[in-house]
């Protein structure tokens, strides 16, 4: 959908139910239906699907013989690979620290691809602690263009983005930090979440929901996970679980759980560990997800770094990339970036995105006999 502000998802014009009929004004339409849950969900899907255009454009520019369906999935084929690059190069570093994923290898048919119900039902959940209350709206000079978005406002709402663009939504996420990981949640989340006064929606409490999604499927307790990832067993909270961050919350884990981790719900005690060294997140929660991102990427043979996915001189391209790169190339006037997008502070000084790498796609280009380059579909 083309706009004043920009290429936008399109919109969805199907019968919604609840909760995707609170959206205001119109849902957009994508291939997951939470992208409305919370509008700066819709600016990053916004934002790929542009960088899938900004390809798709370029290679049928290098190679005016493909038809429509070639040049989508070759587009398609290369924003997966930018996608597993990002995310495991780039952010999943900074999450579980410095014990990271082994080497690749190559694809390993043995290997059960599927979610860990550990992984989907809480550890995955570990980035609800990083949620703002509130989002900034920054100008191209990362200057303030109104004042915060409460994120109780957020939800189901694409109002502010139809009317402004993603920009100032994702320079703002750029010039600002997360919020801390602990057991500290937003309000928005806490008290508000899915509000709506027409039609009536009493506002949800996120925590709550995860603390009853863990039970609903059966999920062991803290003490379980900790052996099976061979950590230190802990035998009570007042004493023995050191890994929880400080006396206060050993004191409130203790009070809640009858001193017993292991009857402590995952999600709870997770939050309150001490983060592992270079990263974000416990020991128990840093192995469950360096667990499960291992499987999904050795067992999957599409995995960009499979050598039967790309050949060498495109993957080299692929590597070059990173998520500054992808917001220089589509954000309007965007002028400056630091050159990692997922740290901020004086010591990742914003540069000129003329100083940020990307993708040189002439090595997707078919020669003059329509011979394919090797890695193509």
């Amino acid at each position: 959908m083309k706009g004043i502000n920009g290429d936008f998802l399109p919109e969805d014009n199907s019968t919604l139910m609840l909760p995707n009929n609170l959206c205001e004004p119109d849902c957009f339409l994508a291939g997951d239906s939470r992208t409305n849950e919370q509008m700066v969900l819709a600016c990053m899907h916004t934002l790929f699907v542009r960088e899938h255009n900004r390809i798709a454009r370029k290679l049928a520019h290098l190679n005016r013989h493909w038809n429509s369906e070639k040049i989508y999935q070759e587009a398609r084929k290369i924003v997966g690979a930018v996608l597993q690059k990002i995310t495991y190069e780039d952010y999943l570093p900074i999450i579980i620290g410095h014990n990271t994923l082994p080497t690749y290898k190559t694809y390993d048919a043995t290997v059960d691809p599927g979610i860990l119900n550990s992984f989907a039902t809480a550890a995955f959940r570990f980035a609800h602690s990083l949620i703002r209350p509130t989002f900034d709206r920054l100008d191209s000079g990362f200057n303030p263009t109104g004042s915060p978005l409460p994120l109780r406002q957020l939800f189901f709402n694409n109002t502010f983005i139809k009317t402004f663009g993603i920009e100032q939504m994702l320079l703002g996420l750029l010039g600002n930090e997360s919020q801390t990981f602990d057991r500290q949640l937003a309000d928005g989340i806490l008290n508000h979440l899915f509000e709506r006064e027409r039609p009536r929606s009493p506002g949800l409490n996120l925590a709550a929901l995860n603390i009853q999604r863990g039970r609903d499927h059966g999920l062991p307790g803290y003490n379980a996970f900790r052996q099976r990832c061979g950590l230190k067993n802990a035998t009570s909270f007042s004493d023995t679980a050191k890994e929880i961050v400080n006396l206060k919350n050993r004191r409130l884990l203790s009070e809640l759980y009858n001193d017993d981790p292991n009857l402590a719900d995952l999600w709870v005690a997770g939050l309150a560990e001490t983060p592992v060294d270079g990263g974000i997140v416990g020991a128990t929660f840093g192995c469950i997800i360096r667990e499960q991102m291992k499987r999904v990427r050795d067992g999957d043979r599409f995995y960009y770094e499979n050598s039967d996915v790309f050949s060498e001189e495109q993957l080299t391209e692929i590597k070059k990339t990173s998520f500054s790169r992808i917001l220089c190339d589509n954000l309007k006037n965007i002028v400056s970036v630091q050159r990692d997008s997922f740290q901020t502070g004086t010591e990742y000084n914003r540069v000129s995105c003329n100083g940020i790498p990307g993708i040189d796609l002439n090595q997707w280009k078919n020669d003059s006999r329509g011979k394919k380059s090797p890695g193509m579909l």
